[in-house]
C-alpha cells in the first residue's frame, strides 16, 4: 500500500472515529463501545465509554457537533499521527435541556492530536497525544 493509499484509510478512520465520539457523546446510544469497534483500539474505546459513563452520571449530553477541519495525516511504517484543528462551539453541553457552558479553550478552533496503528492490516485510532505548541489552529 502506498503512503498517500494509507493516509487517505487514516483520514476516512478519523472521519468515522469523530463521528463515532459525537455519536457516544449525545446520549443516544446503549452501547457507545459498539460504535468504535473497528475504528479504535481497546484503550481509546475503554476511555471514550468511560467519557460517556461520567456524562450518564451527570446526565450530561452534547448537542450538535464540531467543526473539524485542517486534519493532517503522518504515516511512518506502521503507525503515526492524525491531527485537526476541532471547533466546539457548535456542539454544547446540556444537562436537563439547560446549557452547561463549555471550557474557554473549547470555543474556538483547538488542536486534536491521536496515534494512528496498523493492526492486522487495518488501521486504529489510538491514544490521544497532547498537542503542545506544535499545532495551531
Amino acid at each position: 500500500m502506498s503512503s498517500s493509499q494509507a493516509e487517505d484509510e487514516v483520514r476516512s478512520l478519523f472521519d468515522q472515529f469523530m463521528a463515532a465520539v459525537v455519536e457516544a457523546q449525545s446520549g443516544n446510544s446503549d452501547d457507545p463501545a459498539a460504535l468504535f469497534e473497528g475504528l479504535a483500539t481497546d484503550e481509546t474505546i475503554e476511555f471514550n465509554v468511560d467519557v460517556v459513563r461520567r456524562y450518564e452520571r451527570q446526565g450530561l449530553v452534547r448537542v450538535g457537533e464540531p467543526v473539524i477541519s485542517d486534519v493532517n495525516v503522518q504515516i511512518v511504517s506502521s503507525s503515526g499521527v492524525v491531527s485537526a484543528c476541532m471547533d466546539e462551539s457548535d456542539w454544547p453541553a446540556e444537562v436537563a435541556g439547560e446549557l452547561v457552558p463549555l471550557p474557554e479553550e473549547q470555543l474556538e478552533p483547538h488542536p486534536v492530536v491521536y496515534e494512528v496503528v496498523n493492526s492486522d492490516d487495518s488501521w486504529l485510532i489510538g491514544d490521544a497525544i497532547e498537542p503542545g505548541g506544535t499545532i495551531t489552529c
